[in-house]
């Protein structure tokens, strides 16, 4: 059985846009022809779709950087740029994506064919047929490509259930799983017996069916990482319905119901609102008036929970005694489960919305004109990587493309960067590991 691996970092970065290029039309009967640069291809982009093929992150523990290829550079007579191939990464339905850095939510693909896109490719730069205007017919410069993006990302999958089977280690959430559904999880009589969430699909006498997820067992101190419930907590803030099992020959029942209750508040007060049924399991093994002792401090428990405002009919229309074993009263618990779920869904149609996507326009700010500017050991240094693109598609030994590069150095605010660390002519400044003498070209 495939290991099941519910959180993961990953690393991607998009393509680098592709250079423009410098370029003329060498024609028989034109030798002196005008620009002919094509423009850079755009950078490959980075997309996550979710897909019902998969149901574990297992596979970006083996592989979990993704890098998307550059765009090529222009070429001569107009060619243009081939665009880097995009990826796109499959993720299981279910998946949150969350920007690390950012610390914020990208997209929750809760669909199968969901795709978001988390990181845009660079833009091309443009040739220098692009760049000729009616003032400079013949420019002797090109545009350098946009960087790609770089992100830390962080996966997690909450499982798509219906219905989450929460409580105490041992209270009977696995044999109540394999009881009202085919799934068949590790059943054993000892803590933590279950290691990772299970998932069931239970039928209805129509032909339809809700999902059940088997949530590990939860204990005091949970929701600050004690044991094992932390880990899985998550799994349960999809779900429309808790059913909340309490072992029937527990010594303190109400401390049992309180221990889970209290560790759902403190991790999420929505899950704490969630609609609950409580499953007093082990009833087989109990003599009647001790299920009715049972039933009545059950409903006092739920009466007194603040946050749920229950009166008694409905407080005790949500408690059933079951034996999960012996597969006692099941029937009218699952019918009730069924009922609530129909109900809940018809609510959730009336006051659907549209979905969102969650993406921050940061994510694809491709940040190119941030520099810095120091001195170091006599020698002024830019380090940017704007800058350094503007160097790379610069003709050193030519005139025009200088005094470009000069103007978009300035534009971005490098040449005033410079003057204030005292920079004067015949002083050296290297670009990129370009070296240049200050008032040759940069003044």
């Amino acid at each position: 059985m495939a290991q099941f691996i519910d959180q993961v970092e990953i690393e991607i970065q998009s393509g680098d846009g592709g250079n423009g290029s410098i370029n003329w039309r060498r024609e028989k009967y034109e030798p002196m022809g005008g620009p002919a640069g094509g423009n850079g291809g755009r950078g490959g982009s980075v997309y996550i779709e979710a897909t019902a093929d998969l149901n574990t992150l297992l596979d970006f523990r083996f592989k979990n950087k993704f890098l998307a290829e550059p765009g090529q550079k222009g070429g001569p007579k107009n060619r243009h740029g081939k665009a880097g191939p995009d990826i796109v990464i499959r993720v299981p339905v279910g998946t949150q994506v969350r920007d690390v850095d950012l610390d914020q939510v990208i997209a929750d693909l809760t669909e199968a064919g969901e795709k978001v896109l988390v990181a845009e490719g660079g833009m091309g730069g443009r040739g220098n047929t692009e760049l000729a205007s009616s003032t400079r017919r013949a420019p002797h410069f090109c545009e350098p490509g946009q960087p790609g993006v770089q992100r830390r990302l962080q996966l997690t999958l909450k499982l798509l259930a219906d219905v989450g089977i929460i409580g105490l280690p041992n209270a009977g959430k696995s044999t109540l799983l394999s009881a009202l559904t085919r799934a068949k999880p590790k059943i054993a009589d000892y803590p933590f017996s279950t290691l990772e969430p299970n998932l069931g699909v239970a039928r209805t006498e129509s032909g339809d069916g809700f999902i059940l997820a088997d949530i590990p067992g939860l204990i005091e101190g949970a929701s600050q990482g004690i044991g094992l419930g932390h880990n899985f907590l998550r799994h349960i803030e999809r779900t429309r319905l808790l059913v909340h099992m309490v072992d029937g020959q527990s010594e303190d029942l109400e401390k049992d119901l309180a221990t889970i209750d209290r560790e759902l508040m403190l991790y999420s007060p929505d899950l704490a609102k969630l609609p609950q049924l409580v499953a007093i399991n082990k009833c087989d093994m109990l003599p009647p008036e001790t299920i009715d002792e049972l039933k009545a401090k059950v409903t006092a428990y739920l009466e007194a929970k603040p946050e749920l405002n229950t009166s008694r009919s409905a407080a005790e229309a949500s408690i059933f005694s079951i034996s999960a074993y012996s597969r006692i009263g099941l029937t009218p618990l699952a019918k009730t489960i069924a009922d609530k779920i129909e109900q809940i869904k018809e609510a959730e149609k009336q006051d659907k919305q549209p979905k969102r996507i969650f993406v921050d326009e940061k994510a694809y700010d491709h940040g190119d004109s941030s520099f810095a500017v120091y001195r170091k050991s006599g020698v002024f240094v830019v380090e940017g990587d704007r800058a350094g693109r503007l160097v790379q598609v610069t003709d050193m030994k030519d005139p025009d493309s200088l005094f470009s590069l000069f103007q978009r150095l300035r534009a971005m605010g490098v040449i005033d960067a410079l003057i204030n660390e005292g920079v004067t002519p015949g002083a050296e400044v290297v670009i990129n590991g370009f070296s240049f003498t200050y008032g040759e070209g940069l003044n």
